[in-house]
């Protein structure tokens, strides 16, 4: 461990010399990578039962952040270097590295201090929070199911831990509301009132020596429960569909335009582009908290970690005087921002469940039909490219079938035809339109049923086999409880080791290195295993 630190203090020391050439980056990326080198193979010492506790320690997650957050933050900065931008595009990435370096420090520092100190609730997601709730539920049950009425005691101390949980989950869901849709946010605030309501009535009704009466109590405390994760998965897919259309309609290329044009009238667009990126941090965080895969945890932590440092500093960049200098910085921090946005973007499509996604979109779809009004129509219209984007994928669009793949050109040809009817500028029949939406639905609802008829088959040549069947199959994610059957899958597909080099190779592809430097061996070290 002191060599360890001692690695990290010697980076740390070259971050505040100052200078910034590619002698200089040559020398910090041999350091780094030294350190990078025997921290991976110091790992295990350093944090044993990460690997048995399925990465859920927030210092190693740190750890694998702030690694990926350094090799980011490198390319970057070298880019910077060979297009002599200025001292402040260099600061830019040199403050992200040396807060990756001190945070570094302190979860290394953590890790050999305090490896058995158990998390706080302040630290655990809202899937894990929402596990905890069952789970206390499901003792609770069981508790009553084994003994009478007499001999079971009640536990104040667990009833207001439960309480604790309870408002945890419903801080992290209204977090969530505050960026939802309209209706969405009106769902999510009145499931979370009835959440607090069935809770506080649990609490209240412990000692009820009724075991009958305490069982409902704590089913209808359980149903709310499901309720709230059910529809948080919808209001997901829904907040995913209006931030990608967002991000479609207002990328940083119109934002600069309109911000060199008229600075004083791009306010309204500078608020709702501030707005999408607050709906991408909560899908984000939502995604992290879905997904029980360490990799993409940490990629999906490493877009939201660079993009909230962007958003702090973009539109200040874009807003300088016209000069060589500042075009150079707006151009690099506007090529990072949609550097990550892409990655962010294929990881998500990567880990939604195209049947969930598809069937959100037909839902909405379905209630817009035989909407009159056009600019409602054109938005949901446009929100078919959010499917056609999820299938360029190659990792999704390699799981289709052959008929799935015949369905899907002739979605994208139908969606083609619902555009143009949509746009166009001469009057239109109303009849026509709602001709080609429902056609288009129909065709994307045959999609749907392909996918679903190829996933079935998947699962029972699986069984043929006498493979073992992923726990979390059928479910959202998985949990070590025992009321697995009632668990709802909707945003996450079923994962069967999908995080392949085949994937990788696709996210990648998606953005362009252009670096020879040392510093890309780094990325081979630090390959999440």
């Amino acid at each position: 461990m002191e060599s360890l630190l001692s690695q990290l203090n010697s980076c740390s020391e070259l971050i505040n010399e100052g200078t910034c050439n590619l002698g200089w980056l040559n020398e910090f990326c041999a350091t780094f990578l030294d350190f990078a080198s025997d921290l991976k193979s110091s790992l295990p010492e350093i944090a044993p039962r990460w690997p048995l506790e399925c990465g859920e320690s927030i210092d190693v997650e740190t750890i694998f952040l702030c690694l990926t957050q350094m090799v980011t933050c490198i390319t970057h900065l070298e880019r910077a270097i060979n297009v002599e931008a200025s001292q402040m595009t260099h600061q830019h990435f040199l403050n992200r590295m040396d807060w990756c370096l001190r945070r570094l420090l302190v979860s290394l520092s953590q890790l050999s201090l305090q490896q058995d100190e158990e998390r706080k609730l302040e630290d655990h997601s809202f899937v894990e929070l929402l596990d905890l709730a069952l789970d206390h539920l499901d003792d609770y049950l069981e508790k009553l199911t084994e003994r009478s009425h007499n001999s079971l005691s009640t536990d104040e101390d667990e009833g207001y831990q439960l309480t604790n949980i309870v408002n945890h989950i419903v801080r992290h869901a209204l977090a969530f509301a505050n960026v939802s849709t309209k209706s969405d946010k009106k769902a999510v605030s009145s499931l979370c009132e009835t959440l607090l309501s069935e809770c506080a009535i649990f609490h209240e009704e412990a000692g009820d020596p009724n075991n009958g009466h305490r069982k409902l109590e704590a089913l209808s405390l359980e149903r709310a429960l499901y309720a709230l994760e059910s529809f948080l998965n919808e209001a997901l897919l829904h907040l995913l569909f209006a931030s990608l259309i967002e991000l479609e309609n207002i990328p940083i290329k119109k934002l600069k335009e309109v911000l060199q044009k008229d600075p004083e009238g791009a306010q309204e667009l500078i608020s709702a582009f501030d707005t999408n990126m607050d709906r991408i941090q909560q899908i984000g965080v939502l995604a992290i908290a879905f997904s029980q895969d360490i990799k993409t945890k940490t990629i999906v932590r490493s877009c939201l970690a660079s993009l909230e440092s962007l958003d702090a500093c973009i539109v200040p960049a874009l807003q300088l005087p016209k000069s060589k200098a500042s075009s150079h910085h707006a151009d690099i921090l506007e090529h990072h921002f949609n550097e990550e946005l892409l990655i962010f973007r294929n990881v998500i499509h990567d880990i939604v469940d195209s049947c969930s996604l598809i069937n959100n979109y037909l839902d909405m779809l379905g209630e817009s039909i035989h909407v009159q009004e056009k600019s409602h129509l054109k938005l949901i219209v446009q929100m078919g490219d959010v499917v056609v984007e999820h299938f360029r994928l190659p990792v999704n669009y390699a799981g289709l079938g052959e008929g799935a793949k015949r369905v899907h050109k002739d979605f994208i040809v139908i969606l083609r035809e619902c555009k143009a009817i949509v746009n166009i500028s001469i009057p239109v029949d109303p009849k026509r339109i709602v001709k080609r939406l429902k056609i288009m639905y129909s065709v994307l609802a045959k999609l749907r049923d392909f996918i679903s008829k190829d996933n079935q088959e998947s699962d029972c040549s699986i069984f043929s086999q006498g493979s073992v069947v992923p726990r979390n199959a059928t479910r959202t994610i998985d949990r070590n409880s025992r009321s697995v059957s009632k668990r709802q899958r909707s945003f996450l597909r079923q994962r069967q080791n999908r995080l392949t080099s085949c994937q990788q190779d696709s996210l990648a592809a998606s953005t362009a290195n252009e670096s020879d430097l040392i510093s890309f061996q780094i990325t081979d070290i630090l390959r999440l295993h």
